[in-house]
């Protein structure tokens, strides 16, 4: 067994000492980029899935929501349950909101979005929209009568809904129609963009000020939760249910619907760019060893007549594949780690839904590798095998 493995390696390697230098390169070379294909599509769809779910969690809803009991339109009691939640270890940050739809106008523009109050102090523990001002100042808890814009709001500043938004700027005075009635004006204290659409349709003030508009004290619409990490919200959950809390308790999955779906579609997307990338490798090797064992025939029948076995012929064409779809792999890593990586690292992609990097996992690359070194392992053997079919006289002298 040892010596046909030998034996099948020798006759790879004179093969491929006596052939075409630049036509072995060119084959080389289209197994690194059919390798860094496989790699980067699976890399950077798994980027935007990683920067949406961060954006959810960082501009949203934090990593846990609590919600009014059945029944009920708000949280009572609000800083008595404060008081529980942070008596959790591994809890960061707690931010009571009260949520309300409103209608903001100005000038002959208006438009319906969702108003946020919220203790800036305590907001700033829970999401990172403070960090992405583009113009004016954050939300101070005293504030009166100022108003906090995503951009998709306010309009400029290179927003996705121009169309619809308002056109204000720092400092301009719009009115807000509140949905329980009550009109206020508010003037525009900041601007951000948190890189989120979902996020950049929405509009803060202090809470002080919404208790003087709803007339509400020590009640809120939901309590955003920030845990020190991600992917355990079921643990916290359960804490929080242990501790007596009857309110309803979510982590911040349930509320990306959206992310989701994204994640389904991008990942059947990747699937059937993968299956083509691996058809393309298979077709490639297969026509090189196809054309190989043509040319070679006479040579493969005079192994043949002198003793060699008809297995130790098909593993030296296996050799001579699983050579090229291995060199392919190894420069394919170089690019991708050495050039694409920190290429991307510098320059993220900028999307609606957040900016997305490459997220290259070593189990999907290990993955990558192993599926080609197995469609090279195929494409090496049928060609061969259909070769060796033939009688040694019809591989000789042709028919």
């Amino acid at each position: 067994m040892f010596n046909n493995v030998k034996l099948s390696s020798f006759l790879a390697s004179r093969s491929m000492i006596k052939g075409n230098k630049s036509t072995q390169l060119l084959i080389i070379f289209i197994m690194s980029l059919i390798f860094v294909n496989l790699v980067f599509i699976g890399s950077i769809f798994l980027g935007v899935t990683e920067a949406t779910n961060k954006q959810v969690i960082n501009s949203l809803y934090s990593n846990v929501v609590i919600e009014p009991k059945k029944d009920e339109k708000y949280i009572s009691d609000v800083y008595s349950l404060e008081q529980k939640i942070r008596a959790v270890p591994g809890v960061v940050g707690i931010s009571a909101q009260y949520v309300t739809s409103a209608t903001l106008s100005y000038k002959d523009k208006h438009g319906a979005w969702a108003v946020r109050s919220i203790n800036p102090d305590d907001e700033m523990k829970v999401s990172t929209n403070h960090n992405f001002l583009i113009a004016g100042e954050y939300l101070s808890r005293l504030d009166d009568n100022e108003i906090l814009l995503g951009k998709e709001i306010s309009g400029g500043y290179g927003g996705d809904l121009d169309y619809s938004s308002l056109g204000v700027k720092v400092g301009d005075s719009i009115d807000v129609l509140f949905d329980n009635g009550v009109k206020r004006s508010f003037k525009v204290k900041g601007i951000f963009d948190a890189n989120f659409i979902q996020t950049n349709t929405m509009a803060y003030i202090s809470q002080k000020e919404m208790e003087s508009i709803v007339g509400l004290e020590d009640k809120a619409s939901q309590i955003l939760v920030k845990t020190r990490d991600n992917g355990n919200e079921d643990r916290y959950i359960k804490q929080f249910l242990e501790m007596g809390i009857k309110e309803k308790i979510k982590p911040w999955t349930v509320y990306a619907g959206m992310v989701k779906n994204i994640t389904n579609s991008f990942d059947m997307i990747a699937m059937m760019i993968t299956a083509i990338g691996l058809f393309v490798a298979v077709i490639t090797i297969f026509i090189i060893v196809y054309t190989s064992t043509i040319s070679k025939r006479k040579q493969i029948g005079i192994l043949r007549a002198v003793g060699i076995e008809e297995s130790v012929i098909i593993q030296s064409y296996i050799f001579q594949a699983l050579f090229f779809v291995i060199c392919g792999i190894f420069i394919g890593l170089i690019i991708i780690f050495f050039a694409i990586k920190p290429w991307f690292i510098e320059h993220p992609l900028k999307f609606p839904i957040g900016l997305a990097s490459l997220m290259i996992l070593p189990e999907k690359v290990s993955m990558n590798a192993i599926s080609l070194i197995i469609a090279a392992f195929a494409a090496g053997f049928i060609p061969s095998w259909m070769a060796v079919r033939k009688t040694i006289i019809d591989t000789i002298w042709g028919d």
